[in-house]
């Protein structure tokens, strides 16, 4: 005891504290005590250091950008002008509001993946609470599995996740009432029968890409809304037997030097029952022509009548409308030749009777068209197609219902035969070996380059047909693809017979597995730069991704493939 220093270590909140009297009695020298200062304040400065540890976390937050998502989180394509919009929102401009202090700025995927209240949760947070940043694509349920199969791998590569929930949507209203750090709450709402009604937040979102069946399942609006995805033109009604001939007589009239219908790549139609008469005029007048009837809807087949005279369609013992048979869905299962009824619509087109024929089989080629965007128009033409042809030999001559598989050139139809696997429909063939074939068999040189001359003013004809309507009646973000089935004279003429808006995306064949999951890929490549900023102000025939595909119109550079007039 005693009143100098204590000559061992004091203590002071804990940490024992030495006075120098001390270390001297311990036999440290001068050169001692400094470095035992210099540790002294070392711990010192640590001390500072944890006590500023919040201010430089935060500082280091914002210089590093953490608020930010990472790359391997972001959407693999976004449309022309997300971030714009996505910044214009209401649901950001009042989070930003309430957090004018709010760093960063709101990911572009937020329009098709984020409620209102992950838009507060984010801002209001300062980007510390990151809500999930992954978009969705819809796919029907009434889409075939081989479509999906083939749409899966190019949208999961965009770190897109596949939803089949139609509930989507985006109510643009604000919620009402917010808590005290700005995010949306519930109200409630007092009905007329005195019942309380509690009002949630919406929690929909939409998807950024849908894919539809033959049937709309799903709301596109709130999709279209911020430029996402949908494969369905609205006011298009070609893929239907009535809407194509429409269209085509349409054609006739608005090019700029009007000429008769029909045009020479189109068969003579009527529709019924509203050309009736009229077309029984004209059948009467020309005994010798052959008809097929087609319903109106219909595909695969169905429906499908021949016709050799006028009394098969309308006679006074059996008038046409005591014939009719609407039938909403036709049975799977129902015998192929089976007596058929005409539908309460259709067509009645003149029969080609003097086919191309391939091992004395009638054919058909399946090609396809794209509208790949809507404002401004942009079509293509894939170059690539296959021969799908008939089971039995063709002979004009036996044209009865029990003669419909030499016929019909429909695959799905031609299936229905019993020896279908051991016939020569199930035998595919791509255009480049129709062309050897016809050279070698036929001594009909360079087949192809004039097939494809044909394709691409039929395909013209069709995309001018319809660009009014696209640019009236669809919002940008709209694309499709057709399946177009055309026909070869014995003179080498080319026909368009049908459009289909849904066609077969079966791969069960070589020759369709060395074309149509390329072309689906190239399509959907096609389509996402077209809405993208990488094709903004840029020329397709020079900047675009296309492989097979060829520009047919590219409205916002004035070209077109062919000058028709």
């Amino acid at each position: 005891s005693g009143s100098g220093p204590h000559p061992w270590p004091q203590t002071q909140g804990g940490a024992q504290v030495v006075g120098q009297e001390g270390w001297r009695k311990k036999g440290l020298d001068q050169r001692g005590l400094q470095l035992v200062a210099m540790a002294a304040k070392a711990d010192k400065s640590k001390k500072v250091d944890k006590e500023e540890a919040p201010k430089d976390l935060e500082s280091a937050f914002l210089a590093n950008k953490e608020w930010e998502y990472p790359v391997e989180q972001r959407s693999g394509w976004l449309p022309l002008g997300a971030q714009e919009m996505v910044d214009a929102h209401p649901f950001t401009r009042r989070a930003v509001e309430k957090n004018p202090r709010f760093p960063g700025y709101v990911p572009a995927e937020a329009l098709f993946c984020w409620a209102e209240a992950d838009f507060a949760s984010y801002i209001n947070s300062g980007g510390f609470v990151k809500p999930k940043l992954q978009c969705q694509y819809y796919i029907s349920p009434e889409n075939p599995q081989s479509i999906v199969d083939l749409l899966e791998p190019v949208l999961s590569d965009m770190n897109w996740v596949c939803s089949v929930d139609s509930n989507v949507g985006r109510d643009e209203e604000m919620t009402a009432t917010t808590d005290y750090m700005g995010m949306p709450v519930a109200r409630s709402k007092k009905l007329e029968d005195g019942t309380i009604e509690t009002i949630k937040p919406s929690d929909k979102v939409a998807p950024i890409f849908i894919w539809e069946a033959s049937r709309r399942m799903v709301d596109r609006k709130p999709t279209l809304k911020y430029r996402g995805l949908a494969n369905r033109l609205d006011g298009i009604t070609m893929h239907t037997k009535v809407g194509m001939l429409e269209l085509v007589r349409e054609r006739c009239i608005e090019r700029d030097i009007p000429i008769n219908f029909p045009p020479p790549w189109y068969p003579l139609a009527f529709v019924l029952p509203d050309d009736l008469e009229q077309w029984k005029r004209h059948a009467e007048a020309n005994p010798h022509k052959k008809w097929i009837y087609k319903p109106n809807n219909e595909a695969m087949g169905r429906g499908i009548i021949l016709v050799d005279k006028i009394t098969d369609v309308d006679s006074k013992a059996r008038p046409f409308r005591t014939r009719c048979r609407n039938v909403e869905v036709f049975d799977p299962s129902e015998a192929p030749l089976k007596e058929r009824d005409f539908a309460n619509h259709g067509v009645i087109q003149e029969y080609m009777v003097n086919p191309m024929l391939l091992e004395n089989r009638k054919f058909a080629v399946r090609v396809y068209m794209l509208v790949a965007r809507v404002k401004p128009f942009l079509a293509f033409h894939y170059n690539f197609g296959y021969i799908k042809r008939c089971g039995e030999f063709y002979d004009e001559n036996k044209f009865q219902r029990e003669d419909l598989f030499r016929h019909i050139t429909n695959q799905e139809f031609q299936k229905k035969q019993d020896d279908f696997t051991e016939s020569s429909a199930a035998q595919l063939m791509s255009i480049e070996s129709l062309d050897a074939y016809l050279r070698d068999n036929m001594g009909i040189p360079a087949f192809r380059l004039n097939f494809w001359q044909q394709v691409k003013a039929i395909c013209m004809e069709v995309c001018l047909g319809i660009k009014e309507t696209c640019t009236q009646d669809c919002r940008l973000g709209s694309f499709e693809v057709f399946g177009l089935d055309v026909i070869v004279d014995a003179d080498q003429r080319v026909y368009m017979l049908e459009a289909n808006r849904d066609p077969s995306w079966v791969c069960d064949t070589a020759v369709k597995k060395a074309i149509i999951p390329e072309m689906v890929r190239e399509m959907l490549e096609l389509v996402f730069w077209a809405h993208s900023p990488e094709g903004k102000g840029k020329e397709a025939m020079l900047s675009s991704p296309m492989r097979g595909f060829e520009v047919l119109i590219d409205e916002a550079f004035g070209f077109q493939a062919l000058d028709l007039d």
